[in-house]
């Protein structure tokens, strides 16, 4: 349950009226004039609290909860439950992520620009941006109406940032084109150099990194992520990306839209994803390799070639997931062997 001294509900609201905003349907419409004021857990949902059963490992705790109402998939609902009333949709968890943002909405900007921050003399800010304490925002940088940019951040020059963006505290962003609706969590640092070297017999020749960073819409991107700048062409993340903590994209990589990456995922240089890849946790691809639409990447995983469309790969290197748990199946038997087992 949200802590009041960090979240402000803008609840309560009727069944009734959720289950229109979301398009899901009461299974008991003579409770449509119940309110309920919060979102919880299922297991620590009231009885004026709301929640969502999505997932058959719950089952106890759907049977048991003292929830007012529980969002549910149909064949989900018939499995034994409280007299609780039942929201049904075909998917529970996009359904209940609407209805959170129902009860806690993004925070509007305070439209106030902190005595403690600069702007640059020729920098232009749309309506309504705030300006935390130590914010800076460089020479002909430009930020779109109704953004907010976190304390200490910095808006590097010529940098522009589209309406609704969020940037969190101690950010570093330069070199940059960003799009609209954009969230990047605290102490990340988009548009920095590339690792980019020219092998020499006395040492190592850093290479100039003359590209930029493209950053489409409705991206969020987590807490100490680091985006490079492309080397002469540009790095790129497609429309509606996510990005999860400690994610690091090098230079001129290009990632499609939807691509959804957990934390501590690494992509060398020049490789390019296509729509819709999702990788685990710790997984990592090497540079100049194409993946393809919609390919899943198990976690700790680590791509060394191309992978076609709709693959679902794992392993290192990465392979099928198939083959992959044979290969672990059949090294967990020959280790199981006894020596005397006479076997080859």
């Amino acid at each position: 349950m949200a802590d009041k001294r960090f979240f402000r509900s803008e609840g309560p609201f009727s069944l009734a009226a959720i289950a229109a905003e979301v398009g899901a349907a009461l299974q008991q419409t003579e409770r449509g004039n119940m309110l309920v004021y919060d979102v919880a857990e299922l297991c620590q949902a009231g009885e004026r609290d709301l929640s969502v059963f999505s997932d058959v490992a719950h089952t106890a705790a759907f049977a048991g909860s003292r929830a007012a109402a529980i969002v549910t998939s149909a064949r989900l609902s018939a499995l034994p439950h409280g007299d609780c009333a039942i929201l049904l949709c075909d998917d529970p968890r996009l359904v209940f992520a609407h209805i959170g943002r129902m009860f806690y909405p993004r925070v509007t900007t305070s439209k106030h620009h902190h005595n403690g921050a600069h702007v640059a003399a020729d920098a232009v800010l749309g309506a309504d941006v705030e300006l935390a304490p130590g914010a800076v925002v460089e020479a002909g940088a430009r930020i779109g109406a109704r953004s907010r940019i976190g304390a200490n951040a910095v808006i590097g020059a010529g940098v522009e940032l589209g309406e609704d963006c969020t940037i969190g505290a101690n950010c570093s962003i330069s070199h940059a084109l960003i799009g609209h609706h954009v969230t990047i969590a605290a102490n990340t640092a988009i548009g920095g150099e590339g690792f980019g070297f020219a092998p020499t017999r006395t040492g190592m020749t850093k290479i100039s990194q003359l590209g930029r960073v493209l950053i489409g819409n409705h991206v969020d991107i987590g807490n100490n992520v680091a985006v490079d700048r492309g080397s002469l062409g540009d790095t790129v993340i497609g429309d509606g990306t996510a990005l999860d903590n400690l994610v690091h994209i090098a230079h001129n990589v290009r990632l499609g839209k939807g691509c959804v990456l957990a934390a501590q995922v690494g992509i060398a240089g020049s490789t390019t994803l296509g729509d819709y890849v999702m990788m685990g946790g710790h997984a990592a691809i090497k540079d100049h390799v194409v993946i393809g639409n919609h390919v899943r990447i198990a976690a700790k995983s680590g791509v060394i070639h191309n992978i076609p469309d709709g693959s679902v790969i794992g392993g290192l290197p990465a392979i099928p997931t198939r083959e992959w748990h044979r290969q672990t199946a059949t090294l967990a038997r020959l280790a199981r062997r006894k020596p005397s087992d006479g076997k080859n």
